[in-house]
C-alpha cells in the first residue's frame, strides 16, 4: 500500500519538532504512523534513544508493535528495541516502578482493576452513607410522592450516585487534588454540597486504596506526573530513553495525559487525532480541546490526512455533510464548534484500494410509529442482508444497552445469528461460563439436567457444534429429558463396566450428546474425583482437559488467582455458589475477560450480526451498518429537548449531577463561576452527540441505514425523531431521486 496525501508529507519530512496529524476516519493514521516509527528506525534518527507510542487502548497497541515489527523485518531490522509501544497506563506503570517507596508506603503495591475499583468505591460510599443519610436524600425529589415511589427514587438515586462519585474522584485526581486537600477546598461549602459529600467519600475511597497496597488507573497518572515533575534526574532518563513521543487518539487525552508526554517529549512530540471522533468526554476527563489547542500552536507543524478508501461516495458525501450541517446550520450557534471543518476525500484512482461501489444509491433513511416498529424494521433489513449477502459484515448501533436488550430478544426470537459486542457477550464470556458449567455439575453430580448441560456447551467439538444447528428444539428437550432423569452414576460408572444400552432410547444413543458422553466419560470421571477441597487447581485442571487456548487460559488463571479471595471473603460459600457467580451474565470477571479481548481485538464475522453500542463501534468498520435511535432524547439537537441524562428522580437543580459537581469545583477554586452551567453541560452534550452520530455514519463501508421514531405525539412523554435524522433524511431522499433520475 502506497503512501496518500498527508501520510506522505509526514513519513518523508518529520523528523522532530511539534507536529499535529488531523486525520479523517479510515484515513489509515496507524499505518502511517508505523511506516513513520520505521522509516525513523532504518535511518537511526532515533537513537540513542527509542520511538514511543501512546495509544489508547491494548488492542492498538498490539496491532502498531505487529504492525512496525512486520515492516522492520522487511527491511531486515530484527530488533525490537528501537521503539516501545504502550497505553499511558503503561507507560506510567514503567515510570512508577522507577521509585515505588515515593510513590507508595512499600515496595509492594497492586494496580486495582475496575471490577475492585468499583467494589472498592462501593464501599466507601455505604460507609459514608451509614453517618449521612438524610444528606444523601437530600438530593432526591421526594415531594409529594408515596412511600412506593420514594423508595423506588432511593434505589435509582443509589444506583447512579456511584457513578457521580467516581466522576468526582476522577476529576481531583485529574487536576492533582489530593484528598486531604479536596477536604480542605469544600471545608466552607454547605453539608448539602454535592461536591462536599464527595470529597468525603473521595478520602474513605483513598484510605481503603493505601490499607489494601492498591493504585487505581488515575492514581497511575498522578503519581508518575508527580515523579516526573519533582525528580529531574528521572525526568532527564526519560527525555534520553525517547527521542520522539507520538500519542495516537490524541483527541481522547485529558490534561494530566498531556503534561505527562509534554514533558518527557521535550521538544519531539507528534500527536495524531480526530477531533470529530472525540466522544468520551462526557463519562471520562479526556478534553478535545487539548488537541485543538495543540494544533493551534504556532510552532506545530500539522499534516492533514483526509483521503479514505473505507466508505463508498454516497456514504463519504453523507458524512461530508453533516460536518457542513452541523457547523453552517445547526439551530444552537454555541454547538456549531462541535465539528471540524474536516471533511473526506475518496482515494485517488490509482490507488491500491479503491473506495467501495454500489450499484444503488446506497443509504437509507426511516422514521417509525414506535421503538417496537424500529426494532422490527432494523431486524428485519440485517435478517435480509445476512441471507442475501453472506459475505458481507453487518452491525447495528444502539445507543443504550436497554435498547440492545429488545434487539437481541427480536433476533433470537428470529434465529438471526448475532454477536453482542460487550464485556457481557457470548465470546468473551465463553472461558467463565464453561468453568461454571463444569464447577455446577461438580457440585451437582446427580443432577442430570447439570451433566446435558455441560456437554451442550462445553465439550461438543466443533465439527458436533455444526450438527447440532441442524436439530430441532422438540429433539434436545427429548435428549435434556432424558439425561435429567437418568441416574449419571450409572451412566459413568455400570455394573459390570459396560452402560447397559437397553436403557437408552434409540434417539438418544443416536444423538450428538450422547456422542459427545461416550467420547469424554473418562474426561467426566476425571472432573469428579478431583479433590474438591483446592478449587483454585481444580479451575486449571478444567482449562487444561478442556484445551483452554492461550487468552482462555489467561482468563482461567485469573478466576484461579481471585478463587481463595473470593472464598475466603463469602465463607458459606459452597462450591454451586461459586458455579452459580461464574454463570451469571454480569459476573466479578467481565472487566478481565474484556481486557483480553481487547488485546485479542475482535474481527466482525460474515454473515453475523455484530449488536452494540454507537461509542463501542468506534475503530471498527462493517460493510453494513444500521444506525438506530435516533430520536431527540438519545441525540438532543435543541436545549429544550430531552436529554437522556438527566436524572429526572433528582430535584431540579441537582439533575445534571456532573454539571453540578464542576460548577461547584470551578467555584471552589476560582471563587467565581461565569455563565449558566447547566445550559454549557447541555451544550456539551449535544455536541458529543453529535460526534456519536458522526462516529456511527463512518463505521459503514457500503451500506447504510438510519432510523428514528416518534410516539406519544402532544403528551408530556412524547419521543420525536432527532432534528439530525429529520435533516440527514431531506438530503438521502434528495440524492436518492438524483441517482434515480440518472439511471
Amino acid at each position: 500500500m502506497g503512501l496518500r496525501k498527508g501520510q506522505k508529507e509526514l513519513v518523508e519530512q518529520y523528523r522532530g519538532g511539534y507536529c499535529a496529524v488531523p486525520a479523517i476516519p479510515g484515513g489509515g493514521k496507524t499505518y502511517c504512523l508505523s511506516r513513520w516509527a520505521v522509516e525513523i528506525i532504518s535511518q537511526g534518527l532515533h537513537k540513542p534513544g527509542k520511538v514511543l507510542i501512546v495509544t489508547y487502548m491494548n488492542s492498538a497497541a498490539n496491532n502498531f508493535k505487529q504492525r512496525i515489527s512486520s515492516m522492520l523485518q522487511e527491511k531486515g531490522i530484527l530488533s525490537n528495541r528501537d521503539y516501545f509501544v504502550s497505553t499511558i497506563h503503561g507507560l506510567c506503570l514503567q515510570i512508577i516502578k522507577e521509585k515505588p517507596d515515593v510513590v507508595i508506603t512499600s515496595d509492594e503495591f497492586n494496580v486495582v482493576d475496575e471490577v475492585n475499583k468499583i467494589h472498592i468505591i462501593s464501599t466507601a460510599i455505604d460507609e459514608w452513607r451509614r453517618r449521612n443519610d438524610d444528606r444523601f436524600q437530600y438530593f432526591a425529589d421526594l415531594e409529594g410522592r408515596s412511600t412506593t415511589d420514594k423508595f423506588n427514587v432511593m434505589k435509582r438515586w443509589h444506583e447512579r450516585f456511584q457513578r457521580v462519585v467516581l466522576s468526582a474522584v476522577s476529576e481531583f485526581k485529574c487536576r492533582g487534588i489530593t484528598p486531604g486537600e479536596a477536604m480542605d477546598i469544600c471545608a466552607n461549602l454547605p453539608g448539602t454540597s454535592m461536591l462536599k459529600c464527595c470529597a468525603e467519600i473521595y478520602e474513605i475511597y483513598d484510605r481503603r486504596l493505601k490499607i489494601g497496597g492498591f493504585l487505581d488507573f488515575d492514581d497511575m497518572l498522578y503519581k508518575a506526573l508527580q515523579l516526573l515533575k519533582e525528580d529531574e534526574d528521572l525526568l532527564r532518563k526519560y527525555r534520553r530513553k525517547y527521542t520522539f513521543v507520538c500519542e495516537d487518539e490524541a483527541q481522547d487525552s485529558n490534561l494530566i495525559q498531556t503534561e505527562i508526554l509534554s514533558l518527557i517529549a521535550g521538544d519531539n512530540f507528534l500527536r495524531v487525532g480526530d477531533s470529530n471522533q472525540a466522544i468520551c468526554s462526557t463519562f471520562t476527563n479526556s478534553d478535545p480541546e487539548l488537541f485543538r489547542d495543540f494544533c493551534r500552536l504556532e510552532k506545530t507543524v500539522k499534516y492533514y490526512i483526509t483521503q479514505s478508501s473505507r466508505s463508498s461516495e454516497d456514504i463519504i458525501g453523507l458524512a461530508n455533510y453533516f460536518v457542513q450541517y452541523v457547523r453552517e446550520w445547526h439551530p444552537v450557534k454555541k454547538c456549531r464548534e462541535s465539528l471540524q471543518p474536516q471533511f473526506i476525500e475518496p482515494v485517488d484512482e490509482d490507488d491500491d484500494m479503491k473506495n467501495p461501489v454500489t450499484p444503488v444509491y446506497s443509504i437509507k433513511a426511516s422514521i417509525l410509529n414506535s421503538w417496537e416498529e424500529e426494532v422490527m424494521e432494523v431486524v428485519r433489513t440485517a435478517e435480509y442482508f445476512v441471507r442475501e449477502y453472506p459475505e458481507k459484515t453487518i452491525a447495528v448501533l444502539v445507543p443504550s444497552s436497554w435498547q440492545i436488550d429488545d434487539i437481541i430478544r427480536i433476533l433470537e426470537n428470529r434465529n438471526v445469528r448475532f454477536e453482542y459486542l460487550d464485556n457481557t457477550s457470548d465470546e468473551r464470556n465463553r472461558p467463565v461460563r464453561i468453568l461454571g458449567r463444569v464447577l455446577d455439575f461438580i457440585a451437582s453430580p446427580q443432577d442430570g439436567k447439570k451433566l446435558y448441560d455441560m456437554l451442550y456447551e462445553c465439550l461438543l467439538s466443533s465439527n458436533a457444534s455444526s450438527r447440532t444447528d441442524e436439530i430441532s428444539r422438540e429433539y434436545l428437550d427429548f435428549i435434556e429429558k432424558f439425561f435429567t432423569g437418568f441416574s449419571v452414576e450409572k451412566l459413568l460408572y455400570p455394573t459390570g463396566g459396560e452402560i447397559d444400552l437397553s436403557q437408552v432410547p434409540e434417539r438418544v444413543s443416536q444423538s450428538v450428546i450422547w456422542d459427545t458422553f461416550c467420547a469424554n466419560a473418562d474426561l467426566i470421571r476425571g472432573f469428579l474425583e478431583f479433590p474438591r477441597t483446592v478449587p483454585e487447581k481444580l479451575i486449571l485442571y478444567i482449562a487444561e482437559k478442556i484445551n483452554f487456548n492461550r487468552e482462555e487460559r489467561a482468563v482461567a488463571q485469573k478466576v484461579a488467582g481471585d478463587v481463595r479471595f473470593i472464598m475466603e471473603q463469602n465463607p458459606r460459600w459452597r462450591l454451586s455458589d461459586l458455579a452459580n457467580e461464574l454463570l451469571s451474565p454480569r459476573n466479578m470477571f467481565n472487566y478481565f475477560t474484556g481486557v483480553v479481548w481487547e488485546l485479542k481485538g475482535y474481527e466482525p464475522k460474515p454473515g453475523v450480526v455484530t449488536v452494540c453500542t454507537y461509542h463501542k463501534a468506534k475503530g471498527m468498520e462493517w460493510d453494513i451498518v444500521l444506525l438506530t435511535g435516533l430520536n431527540n432524547a438519545d441525540f438532543p439537537v435543541y436545549l429544550n429537548d430531552r436529554f437522556i441524562g438527566e436524572y429526572w428522580f433528582l430535584k431540579q437543580e441537582y439533575r445534571n449531577p456532573e454539571a453540578v459537581l464542576k460548577r461547584e469545583l470551578d467555584m471552589a477554586l476560582k471563587g467565581t463561576v461565569s455563565g449558566n452551567y447547566l445550559e454549557e453541560a447541555k451544550i456539551e452534550t449535544i455536541s458529543e452527540k453529535a460526534r456519536v452520530l458522526y462516529v456511527g455514519i463512518t463505521r459503514a463501508r457500503e451500506y447504510l441505514f438510519l432510523s428514528g421514531y416518534q410516539s406519544n405525539m402532544g403528551r408530556r412523554n412524547q419521543v420525536l425523531p432527532s432534528r439530525y435524522l429529520v435533516e440527514l433524511k431531506r438530503y438521502i431522499d434528495r440524492k436518492r431521486l438524483e441517482r434515480q433520475k440518472r439511471n
